[in-house]
Parts: C-alpha cells; sequence; structure tokens
C-alpha cells in the first residue's frame, strides 16, 4: 500500500487546521507587502515564484510537469487564478482585515452547496445543521457595520464565489493528480495572471526595501508554497464537506492576529460571528445518528470525495 494511502483521516484534518493557520499569518504577510507594492505585481511575484520553486520540486521528486495534468487540474488553477485576483485587489482596499476575512470565509461555507449542484454530492445531516450557524456568524462578522457592502467588501464577496467553485474543482483534481505537481499549476497561472494584469494597468516602484523584500520571501515560502501544498494534499484526503467546515477557522486566526499585529479591535458582533462559526465546525463534525440518513443519488465512490 502507498503512503498516500495509508494515511489516516486524522492527520489530513490536522494538517486542514495547520493549513488555516498559515493561511491566516498570510493575511498578515500580504498586507505589510502591499504597502509597498502594487497587488497584481504581488500576485503575480508572489504566486509565480512560488510556482516555479514547486515545479522544480515535483520534478525532481520525478512527479509531472505541471503542464500536463489532466484538464481538470487546468480548470482548477483557473478559478484560483480567479478568485487570487479578486482577492488581492480587495486586500489592498480593506481597512479591517478580520472583515474581510470573514466575507471571503463564504467560500467554504457555499463550497459543500456547489458540490450537491456541481457533481450530486450528499449534504450530510450535520452539514445542514452547520450551515446555518456559518452563515449566521459571517454576516455577524462582515455586516457589523450595516447591511451595505464597501467596494473592498464586494470584491471579498466575488472572490468567495470563485473560492468555492475552486475548492470543490480542487478535491477531484487532486483525486487524479500529484498535489505537488497540481499546487504548482494553479499558482504559476495566478502568478501569470496577476503579472499581465499588473503590465497592463499598474505603475511598477522604482526600489523596494529590505523589510518589504523580507515580507515577500515569507509570503512566498511559507503563506504561498507552504500554504497551498499542504491544503492540495489534506483536500484531497478529507471529504468536501468536512474540509470545508474545518477552513473556516482561516477567519477567525486571521482576526486574532490583525487584532494582535494591528490593533485591530473585534466589536461585540464579530465576537459573536466568531463563536457561530467555531459551533458550526462543533456540529459539522458529529457523526450522523443513523448511517445513511441522507442518501446520495450519486453512487458510492462517484461524488469525488
Amino acid at each position: 500500500m502507498r503512503v498516500d494511502q495509508a494515511v489516516r483521516p486524522g492527520l489530513a484534518e490536522a494538517t486542514l487546521v495547520l493549513v488555516t493557520l498559515i493561511a491566516g499569518f498570510g493575511w498578515l504577510c500580504s498586507k505589510e507587502v502591499l504597502r509597498g507594492m502594487p497587488p497584481l505585481l504581488f500576485l503575480g511575484v508572489r504566486f509565480g515564484s512560488a510556482g516555479v520553486v514547486l515545479a522544480l520540486l515535483a520534478r525532481w521528486r520525478a512527479q509531472p510537469l505541471p503542464w500536463r495534468l489532466p484538464v481538470s487540474s487546468w480548470w482548477s488553477a483557473l478559478m484560483l487564478s480567479l478568485a487570487m485576483v479578486l482577492w488581492m485587489l480587495a486586500l489592498q482596499q480593506s481597512n479591517n482585515l478580520g472583515v474581510g476575512a470573514f466575507i471571503g470565509s463564504l467560500g467554504v461555507v457555499l463550497a459543500p452547496v456547489l458540490a450537491r449542484l456541481m457533481f450530486g454530492t450528499v449534504l450530510l445531516a450535520q452539514t445542514l445543521w452547520a450551515m446555518p450557524l456559518a452563515a449566521m456568524g459571517v454576516a455577524a462578522m462582515a455586516l457589523h457595520g450595516g447591511w451595505q457592502l464597501g467596494a473592498a467588501d464586494s470584491l471579498f464577496l466575488a472572490s468567495a464565489v470563485a473560492m468555492s467553485v475552486f475548492l470543490n474543482l480542487n478535491g477531484r483534481a487532486g483525486a487524479k493528480a500529484p498535489a505537488l505537481s497540481l499546487t504548482a499549476l494553479q499558482l504559476l497561472l495566478a502568478g501569470v495572471a496577476g503579472l499581465v494584469g499588473s503590465v497592463l494597468v499598474e505603475h511598477w516602484p522604482s526600489r523596494l526595501s529590505g523589510e518589504l523584500m523580507a515580507w515577500l520571501l515569507v509570503s512566498i515560502l511559507l503563506a504561498t508554497c507552504g500554504r497551498f501544498f499542504l491544503q492540495g494534499w489534506a483536500q484531497a484526503r478529507v471529504p468536501m464537506q468536512r474540509s470545508a467546515f474545518i477552513l473556516l477557522l482561516e477567519p477567525v486566526w486571521t482576526a486574532m492576529l490583525a487584532w494582535w499585529w494591528f490593533g485591530s479591535g473585534m466589536s461585540a458582533s464579530q465576537l459573536t460571528g466568531a463563536g457561530l462559526i467555531m459551533s458550526s465546525l462543533l456540529v459539522s463534525r458529529r457523526k450522523p445518528r443513523r448511517r445513511g440518513s441522507l442518501q446520495s443519488p450519486v453512487p458510492a465512490g462517484k461524488t469525488g470525495q
């Protein structure tokens, strides 16, 4: 039996939790870099460099080159590119990382529903109970100042929709392609999208400070290479509905780290939203009382999970 096939589900789930912590830290890194670099240029440099590193590692480990992967891998890469372009533009305009992170988390809230619409995947009973809690939590975090979304929040919302499609496509692509090669392809396409957009619409700075270069390096190696490789590896081994709710931890970490790093306090409604989302995570982890209580019209093994 291959090592990948023998991985315990608990290890993959723990890896996803680590991914959310790295992702939360990545928000801080990105915000620091954006102080001196245009958003699309940053996206191109960060994701393009990380993609090259992972492509070289894939070559070294005798895995397929990124451009030789199946069509499903390319679709997932294109959706990630769209999600990241929208996210980077939103991040530059955002004044509150916690709020932006929780709006972005709508992507993983929508992912199980889209899995049902796209692939006929069954919605488990615990998912149906957890989703309203998650939705109310996201609303409390994102709309604490009223029911009107600003430009940054609207871009975060659009990015969330694209990310929800990516999460579903990525789960299926990960079952057909090695995690290292797949991640390299996704990051390379996102990097190309960022660089092309930057050349067309942005003005490049004449020089970058040493501090900014340090933040950029951390963003490339840890928040991009490490995060997306681990996410791709773990998501292929965890059911979509479970991984979607684990990934909801990302905005919780982001809000906490933003409070610690930038002094961005959390209002009462934001704290309530965080509590609701944590409750949804606990509910989603419960096992159904009766096996097969919600039967899927799709035969076992055909759902992509």
